[in-house]
């Protein structure tokens, strides 16, 4: 069922339990809802019925407006969308009531809407927010339940708007992000996971300045469970890096040095964890893995400790020095807008050698004019510099899919160790982000 709109319409002549109150109009959805939508100009209560997998909606009303809701558009269904429609024909604050199981994954309050919940079971779906409070909204949910430890809602609360859970409770984790002059309230947390708040304040340009940040969680304290705060400014979330890119080196002025080459490829992947300094800063830093495959131009034989050019001997070769750095990224950002999506960022890269060689692929020809390869790898070859130091900046960005943007780098230290040349000539590459 694409579109909803009132199945039937009744007008009943009995109370419904209070004075002056009866059901004006009745309607039962009975198809799976994934999202619940309000808009403004009703006071919506949502009724939570375990036995009751569908849905019945009605409108509460004072009888002399029951024929003025005859013909009242409800509600609207599209996919799995659940929409309350703004009401512009009955007086403001008259009620819904909307009952069933109550375990939508995604809530999304409009601007000023009103509503009120017995009960919310939070359902672990790929939606961006399970509850979003827009501006001057007011949800107030008697009981909150997470009852998955591994994950947990992400709750946003907007402009001046309020919302209010009486109980929380549940094993998992939420984060709630609480936008200037917002109203987020909890009487009792019976939650044994972790509640993240993270307040922001609004800027004369209309952005948003993150204001505090802490954990809100429930802990044992001399036999008594108390609620504790502390701020935090640490994302304990382990992301996985990874960048692929090529540079070029400022090559011997001697034509003959066997270290003349044509680029290296570059290849990072590391891990990392992240700190939030303000709204505009942020930090990060871990552990990543660096390698180069620096293609050379001439044909080289290693012995003695000592690189030597061979061009026109023997079989024709490839050659290809190969080394691995284990290392320290830091990379300081600054965040473009409000939403944080895309910023620039300068990084140093601090790592200790830990392995290289010489790779060597032979071209061998038969008698029947056949060309047969052959690889022979050299390690422990000493040529490379035992540390490295590189710096970048980077343009970062998410709108690009599995691309997060691009790094300019080069290297402060000579690529190689003292004796193995003279010339102490550096590179400069590109990489994208991956």
């Amino acid at each position: 069922m694409k579109h909803a709109t009132l199945l039937f319409a009744i007008l009943f002549t009995c109370y419904m339990g209070f004075a002056q109150e009866e059901v004006a109009i009745e309607q039962r959805i009975e198809q799976p809802i994934n999202t619940l939508e309000i808009y403004r100009g009703w006071d919506v209560h949502l009724l939570h019925n375990e036995a009751d997998s569908g849905y019945r909606i009605a409108i509460v009303t004072n009888e002399d407006y029951a024929p003025f809701a005859y013909n009242v558009q409800l509600c609207n269904v599209k996919g799995d969308t659940l929409t309350i429609l703004e009401n512009t024909q009955l007086p403001k604050g008259t009620v819904i009531e909307l009952e069933g199981s109550m375990s939508f994954a995604q809530i999304v309050m409009g601007i000023e809407a009103t509503a009120q919940a017995s009960q919310v079971i939070d359902v672990q779906s790929n939606v961006p927010k399970n509850l979003l409070i827009s501006r001057d909204a007011n949800f107030h949910i008697q009981h909150y339940l997470i009852p998955t430890p591994d994950d947990g809602p992400d709750i946003e609360v907007w402009d001046n708007a309020k919302l209010t859970i009486d109980t929380i409770s549940g094993e998992g984790n939420a984060v709630v992000r609480v936008y200037d002059h917002a109203d987020f309230q909890i009487t009792e947390n019976h939650l044994n996971g972790r509640i993240t708040l993270n307040e922001y304040e609004k800027m004369p340009d209309w952005h948003y300045q993150p204001k505090d940040s802490r954990v809100i969680k429930t802990e044992e304290i001399n036999g008594e469970w108390v609620t504790t705060n502390r701020r935090k400014i640490w994302n304990d979330v382990i992301h996985f890096d990874a960048s692929i890119g090529y540079r070029l080196g400022t090559n011997p002025k001697n034509a003959d040095n066997p270290l003349l080459q044509i680029g290296t490829l570059s290849v990072n992947v590391g891990m990392s964890t992240y700190f939030l300094l303000n709204y505009h800063l942020g930090l990060r830093t871990g552990i990543q893995w660096n390698t180069d495959w620096k293609s050379l131009c001439h044909q080289v034989k290693y012995e003695d400790n000592t690189l030597t050019v061979i061009d026109g001997e023997g079989d024709y070769q490839r050659n290809r020095l190969k080394n691995h750095y284990w290392g320290i990224p830091i990379t300081l950002y600054y965040y473009i807008g409000k939403r944080q999506t895309e910023s620039f960022s300068v990084d140093i890269f601090c790592g200790h050698l830990f392995g290289e060689r010489l790779s060597t692929t032979y071209a061998k020809h038969t008698a029947g004019n056949l060309t047969v390869w052959d690889r022979q790898s050299i390690k422990n070859i000493h040529i490379f510099n035992p540390w490295k130091l590189e710096v970048g900046l980077s343009f970062n960005t998410n709108h690009l899919g599995f691309l997060h943007g691009f790094r300019v780098f080069t290297n402060l230290l000579p690529e190689y160790k003292p004796g193995v040349t003279d010339e102490k000539f550096r590179s400069i590459g590109i990489e994208l982000k991956l």
